[in-house]
């Protein structure tokens, strides 16, 4: 076979590679041209990971990190390791930028290799990747310092191991079934460790696996007991791993929980109110509240956010203590949940998936977004179409529930709680949360808008859909960007 020919014959591997090429070089130029602390949460997430850099095994709250909120009782995983690797390497920010170009990196090759079990289409495998490196905030996002990027690549991980475990068993050795649920367990189990979000991606991930697996749990169960017992084996050293990750999280939230009263304690339950206060967040909410409550006067609550640390935060206070004082002279009624997260998909999180939610922020208005709109509104409505309920379909079933289901415990739990005691609307929502369920969307985007047409119709839809993923990534940014987003940001 000659090499044009093998090449012909592995035509998507190379145009996946291209891709993959294209999306870090676009990571580098957002490393050395955005500005320290543009991206969102980005000083906060450096001056932690810098105290790591300095202290042993752990950190304590002290003065040096009392500006940056709470930094015990709280998931820690991303900070240490990029505290132990700018330790060695050094922990400027382009440094730190370019660690986290690692993750991202190492997400892409993850995701790649859960296409391959997923997608049997040429067509769609490319599809899936055009999708998933031009969607301009996951591009801005990966080139950031932010712990994102691990809890991103560990939820990637937990669903490509629940993948592997469950598709198809009969054709999976009963060593690597065990292999593979433990490993599901244990990419969960430090996702916990990363990020509090995980919290609510969990139990979506273990309402799959029981939905899915639950004609083999129980002897699969038994089988990874037996080869626990054996003492020998890749299984029993996962098993001592999953126990060890096991053991990190209860220390963590199992000692909130019975020290607390919460998984995740508030700053003044560990701190006193005058520490917490040294954060921009935590004074932020406390002067709404305060004002809330009818402790301060507005014009008290006014003068009281002139303390806080960042300007972008004073400002917001100010917003939200305008929003609270309309809410009380109109009162109106509040939304119903069903309304609350249509506003929240066409309002929030489109514009900053699509576009960058940050300090500086480029987000894309209702006549920018209306054709992705289109096409996720057509591949919904194929979806519908095609999926088949014989169970030929289980896994493309199993993706959905984690997608809408993590959606709804996301927006239609957390946020609208958020929304019914706030009273903003947006207050919290942010698109990059979404990203933990990013891969299985674009995945189920992928298959369906291409599942019904024969070969020139799945190459138009391939065309018409690239086109406007990749106009819309860095072509876009480069359209609107100014000189000000090279600017730092204290």
């Amino acid at each position: 076979m000659t090499a044009i020919n093998r090449i012909s014959q592995r035509w998507d591997l190379w145009v996946i590679i291209l891709l993959g090429i294209y999306f870090m070089g676009r990571l580098l130029y957002f490393v050395f041209t955005v500005g320290q602390g543009v991206p969102p949460d980005e000083m906060t997430h450096i001056g932690i990971i810098q105290l790591y850099a300095e202290s042993g095994l752990g950190i304590e709250n002290s003065t040096a990190s009392l500006q940056h909120g709470l930094v015990t009782h709280v998931p820690y995983l991303y900070y240490f390791l990029l505290g132990k690797a700018a330790a060695l390497l050094g922990s400027d920010y382009i440094t730190l930028r370019v660690l986290n170009i690692g993750l991202a990196l190492a997400s892409l090759i993850v995701a790649y290799q859960l296409s391959l079990l997923m997608l049997k289409n040429r067509l769609m495998r490319v599809l899936f990747f055009v999708m998933l490196t031009n969607t301009l905030m996951f591009s801005f996002l990966s080139a950031s310092v932010n712990y994102d990027n691990l809890a991103n690549l560990l939820a990637l991980l937990a669903i490509y191991f629940l993948v592997r475990y469950l598709r198809p068993l009969s054709k999976c050795s009963d060593t690597a079934k065990s292999a593979n649920l433990l490993l599901f367990f244990i990419s969960t189990l430090l996702g916990l460790l990363t990020k509090g979000t995980f919290l609510m991606l969990a139990p979506i991930l273990a309402v799959v696996w029981l939905l899915l697996g639950y004609q083999t749990v129980r002897a699969d169960w038994q089988q990874l007991v037996q080869r626990v017992r054996a003492g020998r084996g890749r299984v029993f050293i996962l098993a001592i791993v999953a126990l060890l990750c096991m053991v990190a999280n209860l220390s963590l939230y199992g000692v909130n929980l019975v020290r607390y009263g919460h998984i995740v304690p508030d700053c003044s339950q560990v701190l006193s109110h005058e520490k917490c206060m040294e954060n921009r967040i935590y004074a932020r909410n406390w002067v709404i509240s305060q004002y809330r409550e009818d402790k301060l006067s507005y014009m008290e609550a006014w003068r009281a956010t002139e303390a806080i640390r960042h300007p972008g935060d004073i400002a917001h206070a100010k917003r939200l203590l305008n929003n609270e004082r309309q809410y009380r002279q109109v009162k109106p009624d509040n939304l119903n949940l069903l309304d609350y997260m249509h506003l929240v998909w066409e309002q929030a999180m489109k514009p900053s998936i699509f576009g960058i939610q940050a300090h500086r922020s480029m987000l894309r208005s209702a006549n920018e977004l209306w054709v992705y709109g289109v096409i996720c509104f057509a591949a919904l409505l194929l979806w519908v179409r095609a999926i088949r309920f014989d169970g030929s379909d289980n896994l493309w079933l199993g993706m959905a529930v984690l997608v809408f289901g993590y959606y709804l415990f996301l927006v239609g739990y957390y946020n609208y709680r958020g929304y019914l005691y706030n009273h903003a609307l947006l207050l919290g929502v942010q698109g990059r949360y979404m990203f933990h369920v990013l891969v299985p969307l674009y995945l189920m985007m992928a298959e369906f808008l291409l599942r019904p047409f024969q070969k020139w119709g799945q190459i138009i839809v391939v065309v018409v859909v690239a086109v406007v993923f990749i106009m819309g990534d860095f072509p876009y940014y480069l359209s609107r960007v100014t000189a000000v987003w090279g600017n730092p940001i204290g």
